[in-house]
Order: structure tokens, then C-alpha cells, then sequence
């Protein structure tokens, strides 16, 4: 859940919580800080294990001098150019203090002239980190400017809007180079009762945001105006349409969006649905809020002119769950897609229903189960308050 008060650190540790799964290949991808100072580390367990061992049984020797041998480009694998400097340096003068060359150490198999190869090895492999240090440097920046953006596009939802509970989960598909993807959406609280969006974006990644940008930019606006979502859709739509103002056919792009207006009594919820997948309502257990759709925003012309709106009437308690299709459309090994209805009326049943907990539940479940990402993915919760609950 998103809540208020976060740092920015804390919301870009927020959003890579949800770009990567928790394994750790994905931690050591991540940077994960405990992971990285281990890595670190490793030259020098080498060390500690393989030389001292030498000293003390002369069979391990040859296993020392490999060792020895590969430390400086191991260290240069996992720290910068200037420990791995320190590791030639420390090569070089055991060498130099082995009994084939000052006598200082009892290490047999050391000579003169093994010291100008090490030295040259040593620094190829700190020039070589130097590099791979500039290029991770270049990466963390992107990686930066990626979280920035999608802080911009995407901020933090509150825990309450309007009296209702709010929980939101978002994550790019699998194989993303950045945290920026094709979903949005929104919550906002309006003089019609609260309104809200989760859509997706044709493509993925930054070729998205442009677009993803201009429809909240829109619907935030026009949300606090327009009279019903009839309207609300249909400036979207013309959004859309200036978007791809000038562009060749195969330039387009066009968007999906589910529409969800709650009255301020919170006893009705109002869906207009742009192609996109039909919000659940969870009571006892969940429900599609299906309503014919008119075609996505951007293509309306290839479909209904006239605008379907879908009426339910909510309880205290009721939960709303939007979503877009990367979450349906996840499969895992054996070719199954994500059972979302089934897997929220088991966590109904077992008296699970407050949005945070849900949204967590629910992640696990994707990620436990297997399921793949093959497109970006958001779970939108929003839950009517109890009587004496807020």
C-alpha cells in the first residue's frame, strides 16, 4: 500500500519492491546492499582460505598460486579499480617475498620474473573496473531518472481518499529495463463522489510515457469537473485522438482504461469500461462489474458511439479491485494464467479483506505460483468503510 510521509528513498525502494521478485538472483541484480558487501568480500575469503592453507600443506600450493593468480580480476569483478589495484599490489609483494626472490616468506613458487606479468595483468583488470565502474555509474543515473519520472507519473497514493481505502500494487513486465511502463492510474476525490482510473498504454517502457502522461494529466483535471464519466471518456478519448494528431497509421497508439466512479454516499459505484479488463466487486465473493465496452481510447470510431455505464450498489466493506491485463494474462510453467477471482475468494474466505494485506497477499500468489509478466501489471484496491471505521 502506499502511504504518506515516504522519503523519496523510501518510494524508489517502494517501486523496486515490485519490479523485481524476491530471489537472489534478482537481489544480486538489484544491488541489494547486504548482497553486494558479500561479493565484495569474496576476494578476501579467497585468501583467507586458500593461502594460509598453502603455507601449512605444500600439496595446496599450486591451488595458492591460482588463487593468487586470478585474485586481481576476481576483485576487479565485484569492487573498483582501486581495490583491485590493492590486490595486485598485495600479489606482487608476496611474490616479491617468496623464497624465489627475497627469501622473506616460505612460498616456494615465486620468481623476478613472475612479477611483470602479474604487474600487467593487475593493471588490465583495474583499468577494466574503472570502465565497468563508469558504466555503472551511467546505469544507476538511468535507473534514477526512470524512478524520477515514474515518481512523476505515478506518486504516491494516499492510504485514504475521500473515506475510502486505497491500496495499489504496480510492476513493469518481466524483462523491464527501467521501472517506467504502460499502466497508470489514479484516485481522486471530487465533488461526484470519487473517481478513479487504471488504464494501459499500447507498448511498454519509455515510448509509453508521453501518452501515459497526457491521459492522467487529463483525467485529473477533468475528473474534478466533468458531470458524469460519460464526459470524463470522452475527453480522454479526444486526448487520444490529438496524441496521434500528424502520425502515420502504424504510428498510433491508443490506450485501455476502466472508469470507476463511487457517489459520496458510498452506496453506488458507476463503471465505464474503454476496452479495458471489468473491475471485481468483492463482498462475499467476487463479482465482474461487466458492462459492454466501448473500443479502447484512441479507436473510438471501430466501435459503439454511445456509452455504457454499469450501476452497482455497495455495502460497507465492499472492496473494488481494478487491474489491468498483465495480471490476468500472467502464466506460470505449466501454462496457466493468473486465477484472480479464485485466488481473492480464497483470501475472502479465510476473512483476509483489508486492502494492504490483499494487495500483499495477492503479489505472493503471483510470485509464488510461477506466474510470468508478460505484460506491465497494476492491482488497484479501493474498499467502502465500515460503520465507526475510517
Amino acid at each position: 500500500m502506499k502511504a504518506t510521509g515516504r522519503t523519496e528513498g523510501d518510494m524508489q525502494g517502494y517501486l523496486r519492491s515490485y519490479v523485481l521478485p524476491e530471489t537472489p538472483w534478482h537481489r544480486i541484480a538489484a544491488g541489494h546492499p547486504t548482497t553486494v558487501l558479500w561479493l565484495r568480500l569474496l576476494p578476501l575469503i579467497l585468501l583467507a582460505v586458500t593461502v594460509p592453507i598453502a603455507f601449512v600443506t605444500p600439496v595446496m600450493i599450486p591451488y595458492a598460486n591460482y588463487a593468487l593468480v586470478l585474485l586481481p580480476a576476481f576483485t576487479a569483478l565485484v569492487n573498483g579499480p582501486v581495490a583491485t589495484t590493492a590486490a595486485t599490489l598485495f600479489v606482487i609483494a608476496l611474490v616479491s617475498a617468496g623464497s624465489g626472490a627475497l627469501g622473506l616468506l616460505p612460498y616456494p613458487q615465486s620468481a623476478w620474473t613472475d612479477l611483470p606479468p602479474i604487474a600487467f595483468v593487475g593493471l588490465l583488470c583495474a583499468a577494466l573496473a574503472w570502465i565497468r565502474n563508469r558504466i555503472v555509474m551511467r546505469l544507476l543515473e538511468m535507473t534514477l531518472v526512470a524512478e524520477t519520472v515514474q515518481g512523476a507519473i505515478l506518486p504516491e497514493l494516499p492510504e485514504h481518499v475521500g473515506g475510502l481505502r486505497v491500496a495499489v500494487a504496480y510492476r513493469t513486465h518481466e524483462g523491464s529495463p527501467g521501472l517506467v511502463g504502460g499502466d497508470f492510474y489514479e484516485v481522486q476525490d471530487t465533488d461526484q463522489g470519487i473517481r478513479a482510473v487504471v488504464g494501459d498504454v499500447q507498448g511498454h517502457g519509455l515510448t509509453t510515457v508521453h501518452l501515459t502522461e497526457a491521459l492522467l494529466g487529463t483525467f485529473r483535471e477533468r475528473a474534478l469537473d466533468d458531470p458524469d464519466l460519460e464526459t470524463l471518456a470522452a475527453h480522454m478519448e479526444r486526448r487520444v485522438r490529438l496524441h496521434n494528431r500528424g502520425r502515420d497509421d502504424w504510428e498510433q497508439s491508443f490506450a485501455t482504461a476502466a472508469l470507476i466512479e463511487i457517489t459520496p454516499g458510498h452506496d453506488t459505484v458507476r463503471i465505464v469500461l474503454c476496452g479495458h479488463p471489468a473491475p471485481l466487486l468483492v463482498r462475499d465473493s467476487a463479482t465482474p462489474l461487466n458492462v459492454r465496452p466501448m473500443p479502447p481510447l484512441g479507436l473510438a470510431d471501430f466501435g459503439l458511439q454511445r456509452t455504457e455505464v454499469r450501476e452497482a450498489t455497495l455495502m460497507p466493506g465492499d472492496l473494488i479491485v481494478a487491474f489491468s491485463d498483465g495480471l490476468i494474462e500472467g502464466r506460470n510453467a505449466d501454462g496457466q494464467t493468473f486465477p484472480l477471482i479464485s485466488m481473492l475468494n480464497a483470501h475472502i474466505a479465510s476473512g483476509i479483506s483489508d486492502p494492504d494485506r490483499l494487495h500483499h497477499k495477492l503479489k505472493a500468489d503471483f510470485q509464488g505460483g510461477g506466474y510470468v509478466r508478460t505484460d506491465d501489471l497494476t492491482v488497484l484496491i479501493v474498499q467502502v468503510p465500515r460503520p465507526g471505521r475510517r
